[in-house]
């Protein structure tokens, strides 16, 4: 079902609107949101599911358009990070990764999520965790995670690990995020080649019982990493020992290996960078993040949370933007004042620019369809991972 808007002086007239009031910048959000002139001059609603609504939003004046999903995390719907390969590396257009997900999935929409690496290609910047595994470790910056206990969240993670031999302990500080300073575990998942720097250090782990998750210990033999042990395979690990903690592993040892992730391990997260809102303040580093062409006018995509109640609401924007006289994008700040503005309590920046893609499912015929504009010349932009919005319940 399609709602469409009407000019903001007869908004009052729409009777789902009715007994809302405009909305202002607050710590109580409302839903149905209703947007106030102030932000944007019209709003079309589309209904996608029970749990799942799209809202179109135009400000003539700047002038932009965006894109909001707002999902009712306690009705039938729920998240899923997408990386569509089973390692870090590869890049995809958000429709192909969302067509990668099965039927049984109940694929609503999707949004592009991390800042990724054109070198190794397409490896998020952040923490992906997909369904429980690990693909990609946590990086430097926030991340957006679900799991069941929590629900949603805009949050970090670490690593806390240890590879214990007889002759000591290397503590691990990171997992699939090789660096050649800072002890680390990669595994399969991984799947980018490592630079010689970092497989000079590299120690081979070979399994007699394999680590599995985060509560079990693995057992190991370590071998020295050999010249073709750049790519890892099996349930083989490569240990990265910086040369000072070298004594503590050396090869022919029986090891035990823990890796765990903290303060918990999220079911599901994808990262991004800069922390748009907290407690519905708009961040104090907003206007730091990058440099001034990072905080500037561009194509965004951001995700809020706001809960209501008992339950909580996922806010999934993207504006258009590098299109004068049809949409010129967002600032950082002003992004984060339209989340502000719809109710959201916390809010995170994902990537934006050409990458920015809101895909949505079409209810009649089942066809994706991209329903901005992207930037690019080309259209859809190749990306890192996406975050996807499922209908649960046996259906959408």
């Amino acid at each position: 079902m399609r709602i469409r808007s009407l000019a903001w002086p007869l908004l009052a007239v729409v009777p789902f609107l009715a007994a809302c009031r405009t909305l202002v910048p607050s710590r109580a959000p409302r839903f149905p949101f209703v947007v106030s002139p102030a932000v944007a001059d019209t709003i079309e609603t589309e209904v996608l599911s029970s749990a799942v609504r799209l809202h179109r939003l135009v400000n003539v004046k700047a002038p932009w358009r965006a894109w909001v999903l707002d999902v009712n995390m306690s009705a039938c719907a729920t998240v899923q990070a997408v990386k569509g390969e089973p390692t870090a590396v590869g890049r995809n257009t958000t429709s192909v990764l969302l067509s990668r997900l099965p039927a049984a999935s109940h694929a609503i929409a999707a949004v592009n999520a991390d800042f990724f690496l054109f070198a190794p290609p397409g490896v998020p910047t952040n923490a992906h965790i997909e369904r429980g595994t690990v693909i990609a470790g946590p990086g430097p910056n926030v991340l957006l995670g679900y799991d069941a206990p929590r629900g949603l969240f805009i949050d970090s993670v670490r690593v806390s690990g240890a590879v214990t031999s007889a002759h000591g302990t290397v503590d691990v500080l990171n997992w699939n995020r090789p660096a050649a300073n800072r002890a680390g575990l990669v595994d399969a998942r991984w799947g980018v080649p490592l630079d010689t720097l970092v497989r000079t250090r590299a120690m081979r782990l070979e399994p007699v019982v394999p680590v599995r998750q985060d509560t079990s210990t693995g057992r190991y033999i370590a071998r020295t990493a050999r010249s073709g042990d750049t790519l890892v395979f099996g349930d083989t690990l490569l240990l990265i020992v910086p040369p000072a903690q070298r004594a503590r592993v050396l090869a022919g040892d029986t090891v035990t290996v823990q890796r765990r992730l903290t303060p918990y391990w999220p079911r599901e997260t994808v990262g991004g960078r800069g922390v748009l809102l907290i407690d519905s303040v708009v961040g104090a580093d907003v206007d730091k993040e990058g440099n001034a062409g990072f905080q500037g006018l561009n194509p965004r995509t951001a995700a809020g949370i706001a809960r209501v109640g008992t339950s909580q609401r996922l806010l999934l924007a993207v504006s258009d933007g590098r299109q004068p006289g049809y949409s010129v994008g967002m600032t950082l700040r002003q992004t984060a004042e339209l989340l502000q503005s719809l109710g959201a309590q916390r809010a995170i920046n994902l990537d934006g620019g050409g990458s920015s893609a809101m895909i949505v499912r079409d209810n009649a015929t089942g066809a994706l369809r991209v329903r901005n504009k992207p930037s690019d010349p080309t259209g859809e932009r190749q990306v890192g991972n996406a975050l996807a919005v499922l209908g649960v319940c046996g259906g959408r």
